[in-house]
């Protein structure tokens, strides 16, 4: 039988080592707003664990041992004190949603590229300045958050992402520029652009909303003539 646990909001601080070790087919848990500020030792052995949310603690690392946990489909780190993920992170094959927002994130390791069945990933209010081009491997990825951070270009291979339905920009003040290849992401529906200081697209086009500057990157871009526009 499936065991969840919900210990939300009960200031704890530590989770005991082996606390779970007899409880069978552990699939969710969630210790969200408490005050943690590690993983127990033995993380590695929750193998059967579904969903994990640890959410607005004061976790500073995520373990390797991350990559035991090939079962996981929504992890949900949210609100933490992150500074960078294990490049093991892209062992979690089965991963469907993955929240990192609100950390002091500066990257995200190339492996993220490897999580092919992620739909949603929010990594927004980090300080990241790129993201890397594996993330074009994201093919199922209907949900981008990456706003407020310090993100100097999105890199082309965002093109191939034909199923991303939502795209947040906002809020990167160092963002001067958007890929041609955006035009490519035929799903997408809601892109947020605001106060990115697109220097190289009229102001009166930003000012129209996401659905001009599609258009406008169709018109001026190397896919003119190649798309129906």
């Amino acid at each position: 039988m499936a065991v969840s646990v919900n210990v939300e909001h009960n200031n704890i601080n530590k989770i005991p080592f082996g606390i779970f070790a007899k409880a069978g087919q552990l699939s969710k848990l969630n210790f969200k707003e408490n005050e943690l500020c590690a993983f127990p030792l033995d993380f590695g052995t929750w193998i059967t664990l579904t969903e994990l949310n640890m959410s607005n603690n004061d976790i500073q690392e995520l373990p390797p041992d991350i990559d035991k946990l090939i079962n996981l489909e929504v992890l949900v780190l949210s609100t933490n004190r992150l500074k960078k993920l294990p490049s093991q992170i892209g062992s979690l094959r089965k991963l469907r949603e993955l929240d990192l927002e609100e950390n002091e994130l500066d990257g995200i390791p190339s492996d993220i590229g490897f999580l092919t069945a992620l739909t949603k990933l929010w990594i927004q209010s980090n300080q990241l300045t790129s993201l890397p081009r594996t993330i074009g491997n994201l093919s199922n990825l209907v949900d981008l958050r990456v706003g407020e951070n310090l993100i100097t270009f999105i890199p082309e291979e965002i093109g191939h992402l034909e199923n991303l339905k939502s795209l947040y920009l906002n809020d990167n003040p160092n963002l001067n520029s958007l890929p041609f290849e955006l035009v490519l992401c035929s799903s997408l529906e809601i892109m947020s652009i605001e106060r990115c200081p697109l220097t190289h697209i009229p102001a009166d086009i930003t000012e129209g909303g996401p659905s001009l500057v599609i258009q406008y990157l169709k018109m001026h871009g190397p896919y003119r003539g190649v798309l129906n526009i």
